[in-house]
């Protein structure tokens, strides 16, 4: 969680999460620049 919290504070998007999925993993997911997602899932 700490590490969305950082790139949200950096000025990424969020679009999704943090959240834990229904099989346990943590997962959320940012815009990046050039319109990347970048999905972060642990």
């Amino acid at each position: 969680m700490k590490l969305t919290e950082r790139l949200v504070a950096a000025g990424y998007l969020l679009l999704s999460g943090p959240r834990i999925t229904g099989d346990g993993y943590y997962e959320s997911c940012v815009l990046g620049f050039d319109d990347i997602q970048i999905e972060l899932t642990v």
